[in-house]
């Protein structure tokens, strides 16, 4: 086994003990007898776990799984109907109908809670890939085109991202809400903003400050990829957002395509700076990352809350 392959199990059987530990915490807090489990506990699950015998075991168990059926339930309509119920009843008796009714009504709730843990290796990249339509990546940032209206700069180095979307607005996904700035917060320029990024990478957008986006340019030494957005005459949703093609016109392109207003990144890598190092986007909520990870290791929590409602009506003789 090569040494960055037992890195990734090694990160792998961490991340499953981080996961345990929080599940058991979240049950002691909620008022369950959970066992705490001896560091050899957690040792003896792991090589059970990594067994080829545990593997088989748990396919075979989870292919025989029924699948699962989710079904949504509006409450104020539940409500709505007992309320009928109840009037009904009310009005039997008042014609003399000969019955009373009513009605029982039972209120559960139960709390779900998901915990996740995404690993992902990253492996060294030489200069611009274009994946497909959507997608384009370097050995640090990795692109999308969500449409032709949306598109986002993800640092893998720290799994911050930015992404410009609608006339444009800028959402940095380390801060509440989805609108964390404008492109019109910069008044250079009212149709070109660039982005620079912390490898030199130059992404220029061609859109107007009450607009969407026309076209995006990415530039990278010689390599220079190129986006059609919304904005342009001839998008198509077929033939719109990357151009497969990677150009090696990068250099001189670049110096006939304008820079317009320009942010630099900065901070934990979706923090985005004026030439005066001024803040214009984003708040620092991690840690400055200069060198790749060997790998980046997300966790995700989930907590959903459902209710449900049953309904017994109930009639006497009057």
């Amino acid at each position: 086994m090569s040494t960055i392959a037992s890195t990734d199990m090694s990160n792998l059987i961490v991340a499953r003990r981080l996961l345990e530990i929080a599940k058991d915490e979240e049950m002691r807090r909620s008022g369950k007898d959970v066992k705490r489990k001896s560091a050899l506990d957690y040792m003896q699950e792991d090589q059970a776990l990594i067994s080829d015998s545990a593997l088989d075991i748990q396919r075979q168990e989870a292919s025989s799984l029924p699948p699962i059926e989710n079904i949504n339930i509006n409450l104020s309509d539940i409500h709505g109907i007992a309320k009928g119920n109840g009037n009904t009843a009310k009005q039997n008796v008042e014609q003399g109908n000969g019955a009373e009714g009513g009605f029982a009504v039972v209120s559960n709730q139960s709390v779900e809670i998901k915990m996740e843990l995404r690993y992902r290796s990253n492996e060294p990249m030489d200069g611009l890939v274009v994946h497909d339509q959507n997608y384009a990546e370097s050995d640090r940032y990795l692109y999308k085109f969500a449409d032709g209206a949306t598109f986002t700069i993800l640092d893998k180095w720290t799994n911050k991202s930015t992404t410009i979307w609608g006339d444009p607005h800028i959402d940095v996904n380390d801060m509440e809400g989805n609108n964390n700035g404008d492109f019109k917060d910069l008044k250079t320029s009212d149709d070109v903003t660039t982005f620079m990024l912390g490898d030199g990478t130059r992404v220029t957008f061609k859109a107007r400050d009450a607009g969407i986006i026309e076209q995006v340019d990415i530039f990278k030494g010689s390599q220079h990829i190129t986006g059609i957005g919304e904005a342009a005459k001839d998008f198509s949703p077929e033939t719109g957002l990357f151009n497969k093609q990677v150009l090696n016109n990068g250099l001189s392109s670049a110096n006939t395509t304008p820079m317009g207003d320009t942010v630099h990144a900065g901070g934990d890598g979706n923090d985005w700076f004026d030439a005066n190092n001024n803040l214009i986007w984003g708040k620092t909520t991690g840690p400055v990352v200069t060198n790749r990870p060997s790998a980046t290791l997300e966790f995700y929590y989930k907590q959903t809350v459902s209710q449900s409602i049953s309904i017994q009506t109930i009639a006497t003789e009057a």
